[in-house]
Parts: structure tokens; C-alpha cells; sequence
């Protein structure tokens, strides 16, 4: 099979140096997600307490009473995080382009935000749309906020050159 000469299908050009720098931004944002997980948290309970008169049920995705399921939220949260900042240096390389940052930010909270209404849908539907739409969206503007707070730290370690930008030489 010939490969074409725009899409190398050889991992020989990810050196060891970029290896390092994608685990060094994987574990940071690892890291910033568990912090960014327990400060959404907090205002995720603070405005469940606001809107507990309104017929407004918030997606339970923050909750923290078993310590069991705490520990695998975290775990999820951090590897997610993990994800997302390696991935985010492999799109942003050294672009200025705001769109493709903004992009990723939006596609990683999309599909997380879908995955938890996905899960909830069939508590969702029973609420007026209204309240179903405030929650989803209540739901997304967390993970956009999570994910923006990673994305800030990359972009500052990167700014600061603790962590090179893929393609750096």
C-alpha cells in the first residue's frame, strides 16, 4: 500500500523531546481539571441552591457525596484533562489562529455535555423545555469553563516555554 506524500503514516518524526513535552502537558492538564473540577463543583452547588425554588433540575454531574464515586469522577476528569491538553498542543502547534483554539475547547465540551444528556435524557424530557434547555446549556458552559481554564494554563506554559509548543525545534 502506498501512502500518500502529504500524510506520513511513520511515527519516526515524534521525537522523544515531544513525547516528554505532550506528558508534560497532558499531566498539567491533568492537574489544573481536578482543581478546575472542585471550583466548578462549588458553583455548580451554589447555583443549584439559587434556582431550588425554580422548576430548573440541574444536571447532577457534580456530585460529591460518595467518596467512591468522587474518586472516579476525579480520575475521570483528570485523564479527560490529560487528553485534552495533549491533544490541544497537537492542534494549536504555533498557530494565532483563535478559531482552531476556541474549536477545541467547544468539541471536547460538546462531547462531554452530550454524553452526559445522553445519559440523563430520560429525566431531562419530563421537564419543560425551558428548564431541559437551561440545564443543558447550564451543563456546557461548565465543561466550556473547565476546559478554557486547561487551555488557559497550556497557553501560559507554552507563553512561559515551560512546555514547547509541538513543532518546536
Amino acid at each position: 500500500m502506498q501512502s500518500s506524500k502529504f500524510i506520513s503514516t511513520e511515527s519516526e518524526h515524534l521525537s522523544l523531546a515531544d513525547r516528554i513535552e505532550s506528558f508534560k502537558a497532558g499531566f498539567l492538564g491533568a492537574i489544573t481539571s481536578v482543581f478546575a473540577f472542585f471550583a466548578i463543583a462549588i458553583l455548580h452547588h451554589f447555583l443549584q441552591n439559587m434556582l431550588a425554588n425554580e422548576p430548573v433540575q440541574l444536571i447532577s454531574s457534580f456530585e460529591l457525596s460518595n467518596p467512591l464515586i468522587l474518586l472516579i469522577k476525579l480520575a475521570m476528569i483528570g485523564f479527560a484533562g490529560f487528553l485534552f491538553a495533549v491533544t490541544y498542543r497537537y492542534i494549536v502547534r504555533r498557530d494565532r489562529n483563535s478559531h482552531l483554539k476556541s474549536g477545541a475547547i467547544l468539541a471536547f465540551a460538546c462531547i462531554r455535555s452530550f454524553a452526559t444528556v445522553d445519559h440523563e435524557l430520560t429525566s431531562l424530557i419530563q421537564l419543560p423545555f425551558i428548564s431541559m434547555s437551561l440545564a443543558i446549556a447550564i451543563l456546557l458552559g461548565e465543561n466550556i469553563a473547565w476546559l478554557a481554564i486547561v487551555q488557559g494554563l497550556i497557553e501560559t506554559a507554552i507563553q512561559h516555554k515551560w512546555i514547547t509548543a509541538f513543532g518546536s525545534d
